[in-house]
């Protein structure tokens, strides 16, 4: 009998471990990103270890075509890697190779760790995404008004810096200062990515709350829309603006004219409201320094960061070239770039020093990027990735209010086209995450109607 006892309290501690850890995850994304990456794992191994515990061998792997391409992308990278382990003779390659891309596959744990929840467990996901947004929101607000990077408030806490970085300037709103936010992130592009997720969630629950009438949340919805828009505006991504743009787009198309969520007559009243809410704000931010820096590349003002990128695409497209199949390998990107960019400054004397000083980490592309390092086929799987999900995703039965988190994941395949999100380890645990909730719930659906 006390053998009996201690299983069920030994899987009631696992259970309620693997919950734990996953819900402090997803707060802790727009905190510290090693925090994040430490929950998830534990997450993962907790929820692992209760499945294996409970005999569960069929549930470790969500059984959905999403899951599958995203499962197949990990073992093509795992097949490309061994491949390179093969072919190079230097000793190193392998932690060159963990130190660089492969290690990107314990991120994927967001997408299994979800699968190990229950139907119960979710409505808590969801509140610890909803924190999430608050967090990335207020945070975002003040990194707009400091000169001091909030993320020190969390690095200064377990790590002496060796210099201080400060936020950029924008200049200032009347008497007001204003920086470039990027909340408790240590880029712009990582927080601009992380928004991007929430658009159709911060526009199609303030229209939702217009519908139901009440006047107490239709503030708090019209205020966190408000807010998380100027957010946006400061923190001056413009590959995420494209990426939230597009998420809303697909959203209205869905949610307007195929879930019939809202009347077609409440079309023209909410873009009217959200396009006076856009206006308002870049109306006052337009009569200042500050704001003209901060809408001026929106309507096509060249920034010093747009010319760096072909010199980045043009130094990729070789590699490719030349390894189309199996790229570079995980870990060789900047070494073989290298090798480009003086081949090309040695036949473009003229440009050798815009090839000496642009960015070196990643192609600024997530395709260019995977083509390179694993070859165009790991390229093809990430657009197939993307097309079954929105297939799935137009046709899907999941509640309103959870279907708003799906959408980002539209547009993160859109921003990507500019950036390279999808080495952006903050970015890619939300994006798994907010994955492994998708499958999850068409998983849930399809067992609904089946019995």
């Amino acid at each position: 009998m006390s053998e009996i006892i201690s299983r069920i309290q030994m899987k009631e501690f696992l259970k309620k471990a693997h919950l734990f850890c996953l819900l402090a995850t997803l707060p802790s994304i727009g905190i510290s990103v090693s925090l994040s990456q430490g929950f998830l794992i534990l997450s993962f191994c907790f929820g692992l270890a209760d499945q294996v515990k409970s005999g569960n061998w069929k549930e470790i792997l969500p059984n959905h075509p999403v899951s599958k391409i995203s499962i197949s992308l990990f073992l093509w990278y795992g097949i490309v890697f061994l491949i390179h382990l093969v072919l190079d003779n230097s000793s190193g390659y392998a932690k060159a190779a963990w130190n660089g891309e492969l290690k990107d596959f314990f991120l994927f744990f967001g997408l299994l760790s979800v699968g190990f929840t229950t139907k119960d467990d979710l409505p808590k996901v969801y509140r610890a995404l909803f924190w999430l947004f608050l967090l990335l929101v207020f945070t975002g607000v003040a990194g707009g008004f400091t000169p001091v990077r909030l993320s020190r408030l969390i690095s200064d806490l377990y790590k002496t810096s060796s210099s201080y970085r400060f936020t950029h300037p924008l200049g200032s709103l009347s008497s007001i200062p204003l920086y470039i936010s990027i909340g408790l992130m240590n880029t712009h592009l990582t927080f601009g990515g992380l928004l991007q997720f929430f658009s159709a969630f911060a526009v199609f629950g303030f229209l939702r709350t217009l519908i139901q009438g009440d006047k107490k949340k239709i503030l708090l919805a019209g205020l966190l829309l408000f807010l998380y828009c100027l957010v946006f505006l400061l923190n001056q991504a413009r590959s995420s603006m494209i990426g939230a743009g597009v998420s809303i787009f697909f959203a209205g198309v869905h949610l307007f004219f195929i879930r019939k969520e809202f009347s077609k007559s409440f079309l023209i009243k909410g873009a009217s409201l959200f396009l006076g809410l856009l206006f308002l704000i870049g109306l006052v931010l337009a009569f200042s320094p500050a704001g003209k820096k901060v809408i001026g590349p929106l309507f096509g003002k060249e920034k010093h960061t747009d010319s760096g990128r072909t010199f980045i695409w043009d130094s990729s497209f070789p590699l490719i070239q030349e390894h189309p199949i199996i790229g570079v390998g995980p870990g060789n990107y900047n070494k073989e770039i290298e090798n480009v960019r003086i081949a090309h400054s040695e036949e473009y004397s003229e440009l050798s020093y815009f090839y000496e000083v642009t960015q070196r980490g990643h192609a600024h592309n997530d395709y260019f990027h995977l083509a390179s390092v694993f070859g165009i086929p790991a390229a093809l799987i990430y657009l197939v990735l993307g097309a079954i999900l929105i297939a799935y995703l137009f046709q899907s039965k999941q509640d309103f209010q959870q279907l708003l988190f799906f959408y980002g994941l539209i547009g993160f395949f859109v921003s990507g086209l500019f950036q390279c999100y999808f080495q952006d380890d903050e970015v890619v645990i939300l994006f798994w995450i907010l994955l492994g909730l998708f499958v999850k719930g068409e998983v849930l659906i399809s067992k609904r109607d089946n019995t």
